[in-house]
């Protein structure tokens, strides 16, 4: 059973008038950072933990250093909240068990009342369903949307899109386009927020030896190293299989794969068993998850993004970039609008481990094109991708929706 909430429009006017007073929209300046204080509730109902949930909490912790308060709402049986209380993230636990669930939409209820909150910003489906009845009340809602796979044709799949929220986010250009021509969003309603990345976090200054020297890593040997969630979709086994094929002529060469596995662990359990088959423990070594990751970053030579779908933009793209490093990336979803082949990068088919050697090898046997690959990347990160960037793009998408 569904419950439709009708809203009252004198009510809605009533609301809107009060937010606009507030927050003065007239008098607000023109940079977004300098808006007054808000109060953000962000929303995930994910289960798993990866990209897009370290994100949310990102985006949370920036904005409660930059004079605004914020939260996020998560399922309290999912890893986001779990990781999210371990490092000190301003979580929240609220039930999400299904698109209607009562108890949770009315702990949403609760902390937007208790919290004076201004701005819903949702970024998975259920809990996108669960903030409808306070949008039809007039609360401002942002819908996120981080998968570059497209929603399915007809109003039913786009409900939340077209009439659950006042903005949308894609977090790529290309998720955008199919938004607005699949599913016929007005383009006026969507905004594009890219990646972004902590440059003080993740720079060059940063010092890898000591994950060097973990793990037995030469200093001087080409290091490669895929960072990512260990499933199906992150071409893990095309990382592999090119790493084999590279050590066939540059046995110099080493290779990590930096992450863990979902659900029953199938692609982990693969890779390592593959490896054990090929004898190659020690110049392909599993690290499984790492809290420490700018100083993994830091210890690479060149970093892989192997996506075979389903891929925004890729915060790892930015934090390569960040630490001067040289990357290698599938020319999938939206990375081509972060990687320019031969300039910041190296653009390769997805699912073509020949090509991802053969990159692999020319970048190792040139030391000159690794280092103007960095230098480029390093430079794109500086100017267009900071953290501080997206965020001020992230509260004028606020405005816009309070106005």
């Amino acid at each position: 059973m569904m419950v439709i909430i009708f809203h009252n429009s004198a009510f809605c006017k009533r609301q809107a008038e009060k937010k606009l007073n507030r927050f003065n929209l007239e008098s607000w300046p023109l940079n977004p950072e300098s808006c007054p204080p808000m109060n953000i509730l962000h929303t995930e109902c994910g289960l798993n933990w990866g990209g897009q949930e370290y994100r949310t909490l990102l985006e949370v912790r920036w904005l409660n250093s930059h004079g605004h308060r914020a939260w996020a709402a998560c399922d309290p049986r999912g890893e986001m909240f779990r990781r999210g209380r371990e490092m000190g993230f301003a979580v929240l636990p609220v039930s999400m068990r299904n698109n209607l669930d009562l108890s949770g939409i009315g702990a949403l209820r609760e902390i937007i009342r208790r919290e004076k909150i201004d701005i819903l910003h949702t970024h998975g489906p259920k809990d996108s369903w669960m903030t409808y009845p306070f949008h039809l009340r007039g609360h401002p809602v942002v819908r996120s949307r981080h998968i570059t796979v497209p929603i399915k044709p007809g109003i039913q799949h786009s409900f939340i899109y077209r009439f659950g929220c006042r903005r949308v986010i894609a977090t790529a250009e290309i998720i955008r386009r199919t938004l607005i021509e699949i599913n016929r969003l007005p383009a006026g309603r969507i905004d594009v927020v890219g990646e972004g990345v902590d440059l003080a976090e993740y720079s060059p200054g940063q010092d890898g030896a000591a994950f060097r020297r973990e793990f037995n890593i030469p200093s001087d040997a080409p290091l490669f190293g895929i960072i990512a969630m260990m499933r199906g979709d992150k071409g893990h086994d095309y990382f592999l299989q090119a790493a084999l094929e590279t050590l066939k002529t540059h046995p110099q060469a080493r290779f990590v794969l930096v992450g863990e596995g979902i659900g029953g662990r199938r692609v982990e359990r693969e890779c390592r068993e593959r490896i054990d088959h090929a004898g190659e423990q020690k110049r392909i070594i599993m690290t499984g998850y790492r809290s420490d990751v700018p100083n993994v970053m830091a210890a690479l030579d060149i970093a892989v993004i192997a996506s075979v779908e389903v891929e925004a933009q890729s915060r790892i793209a930015p934090q390569t970039f960040a630490t001067r490093r040289a990357l290698i990336a599938t020319r999938v979803g939206g990375i081509p609008e972060l990687v320019e082949d031969g300039v910041n990068g190296l653009l390769i088919p997805p699912r073509d481990a020949p090509a991802m050697a053969t990159a692999m090898r020319r970048l190792i046997d040139s030391p000159e094109l690794r280092k103007k690959l960095a230098e480029a990347g390093w430079q794109k990160a500086r100017s267009e991708l900071s953290i501080d960037t997206m965020m001020e793009k992230t509260l004028a998408v606020y405005r816009r929706a309070i106005q």
